[in-house]
């Protein structure tokens, strides 16, 4: 850096121009703050235009019920080691004040199955455009290209100093007295979220929870893997640890050639990375048929095969099980295709076999995708060292931290990206109440 490049300062300077940092600059901004956003990419809300297939699932209001426990409602679709500390945050910002904050930017949102809510436009490009359009005409100064690559803290003020490295190399200097890390977790990497805010923070002090994939597919160890591949089903996956259910889904299962995706399959990601990294034997089991008992699958194969016995034991599974599925559980049963096995010849042995898997089948969980596959960070900087009701650092007085960032990550429909927009809210307006108390 050149001795004469002058030194930029704002009162609050927001590291990254994704969902949080978006949100808290406008709160901020429209609370009267001097402020300004360091962004590492070439624009603002790169993430942003990636997700949801494209659309960005905005919120999700199915957890609301217009009564006062709608915030507890909601807590409970968040994870991490301190189950509480979403709660105050989303006591403040909830569903409804989402759906209304996008409403007075002049974005209305449209609601889909389940309580999945979109930009009306169905395109994840406008939620970008209408945050351009509010920096705009907020006049909020947005430094694109800007990679930080140190914050030091001082006594004094200006007490954060932000040291970026632009484009061309140079480098470039701003001062804040406060200062919000909202650079994301590890998922999004094509969109420049590299974990590089975990690196500041914990200069800063902070302790970090070891980031895993949530949200993330399944490999598994099968020899017909990819005869299965391209399946979709509604059925049921049951993630079992050392031989325990530990959670369970019901809804689309996708079987591709390295394991299983899809909504049902990406919720247990989660907890499958958790206790693979700790060693433990991981196990997906597919219920093919969930609406129906183990009883009535018996009694309606029996009559089945009763009523048929005089077809093949592949031609009793037509017109049920995708033909993919049939020819694999003849390999189980050892059962040539070729061979024309009757179902009048079954062994009561096989018969038990085919019960069993198109109720559990069970394949075992090797590893997750990667990060870079994964819809949410599990673990980041722990919530330990922050105020919950303020995303204020215990240990960097004027510190804030948002979003993925800390150790927070939510289900599969929007929660995500409901805690980013809570926690970059919160986060402003508790920085307001401080400066203009």
């Amino acid at each position: 850096m050149h001795d004469d490049q002058a030194i930029l300062h704002h009162q609050l300077i927001i590291i990254g121009a994704g969902a949080s940092g978006l949100m808290a600059a406008i709160t901020a901004r429209d609370l009267g703050m001097d402020i300004a956003i360091l962004e590492g990419n070439d624009r603002i809300g790169k993430k942003i235009s990636m997700t949801g297939d494209g659309r960005c699932n905005i919120t999700n209001d199915s957890t609301a019920t217009g009564t006062d426990d709608e915030a507890v409602a909601l807590s409970r679709k968040y994870y991490g080691s301190q189950a509480e500390f979403t709660l105050p945050v989303l006591q403040q910002f909830g569903i409804s004040q989402t759906i209304d904050f996008f409403q007075v930017l002049g974005l209305p949102l449209t609601k889909l199955k389940e309580g999945l809510m979109y930009p009306m436009s169905l395109q994840a490009a406008s939620v970008v455009d209408i945050f351009d359009l509010a920096l705009e005409e907020r006049n909020i100064p947005v430094y694109l290209n800007n990679k930080v690559i140190d914050v030091t803290v001082s006594a004094d003020q200006p007490r954060f100093t932000i040291t970026c490295r632009t484009e061309t190399e140079e480098q470039v200097v701003y001062t804040s007295e406060y200062l919000f890390l909202c650079t994301g977790g590890l998922t999004g990497q094509n969109a420049g979220t590299d974990g590089s805010g975990y690196t500041i923070a914990q200069r800063m002090g902070h302790s970090l929870v070891e980031p895993v994939p949530a949200l993330v597919q399944l490999k598994v160890k099968y020899p017909y893997q990819k005869a299965l591949s391209g399946i979709k089903l509604q059925g049921r996956a049951d993630l079992l640890v050392n031989g325990k259910i530990v959670r369970s889904e019901t809804g689309e299962i996708h079987y591709t050639d390295y394991g299983f995706s899809g909504p049902a399959v990406l919720q247990l990601g989660r907890k499958a990375a958790v206790h693979l990294g700790k060693g433990d034997n991981v196990t997906l089991s597919i219920d093919l048929m969930p609406n129906r008992t183990e009883e009535e699958v018996i009694e309606f194969l029996e009559t089945n095969w009763g009523t048929f016995a005089h077809r093949t034991v592949a031609e009793s599974f037509v017109g049920f099980l995708h033909k993919k599925i049939v020819s694999v559980l003849l390999k189980e049963a050892k059962i040539d295709q070729e061979s024309g096995l009757l179902c009048q010849d079954l062994s009561w042995k096989t018969k038990k076999l085919f019960y069993k898997l198109l109720k559990s089948w069970e394949f075992k969980v090797t590893e997750t995708q990667s990060f870079e596959h994964a819809q949410a960070t599990a673990g980041g900087i722990t919530t330990k060292e922050l105020v919950a009701d303020t995303m204020e650092s215990k240990l960097v007085p004027g510190l804030y931290l948002t979003g993925e960032i800390m150790d927070v990550d939510g289900e599969l429909g929007g929660y995500n990206l409901q805690w980013a927009w809570s926690s970059g809210y919160t986060a402003a307006m508790a920085l307001g109440k401080h400066i203009f108390r």
